[in-house]
């Protein structure tokens, strides 16, 4: 009796955590034929200083995978549409220092 209910709440765990992962998709749903093209997609990262070294179609939105300006590695996504970048819910912008 005690193994079913272990077995069941580590069920029910898991499902909840399944939904929150996808809560975090904030890229808009369509079909690709409305979305910006990819050469697009890599002007507008390499407008806002990324050097951009993949551009793919992932989770609804275009991911860029590069280099930031200061030479660290990003994985950054943005939205099909309008080639903004897509911050996560929990997104905090960087401290900044004096």
């Amino acid at each position: 009796m005690r193994i079913n209910v272990l077995v069941m709440t580590a069920a029910l765990v898991t499902g909840f955590g399944g939904s929150a992962l996808a809560d975090r998709n904030l890229c808009p749903s369509a079909t690709g034929q409305h979305w910006m093209p990819i050469e697009k997609v890599i002007e507008k990262a390499e407008s806002l200083g990324y050097a951009v070294r993949e551009a793919k179609r992932s989770k609804g939105c275009w991911e860029i995978e590069g280099f930031d300006r200061n030479g660290a590695e990003i994985e950054i996504l943005l939205n099909p549409f309008s080639g903004d970048v897509v911050k996560p819910r929990d997104w905090l912008p960087p401290p900044r220092h004096p």
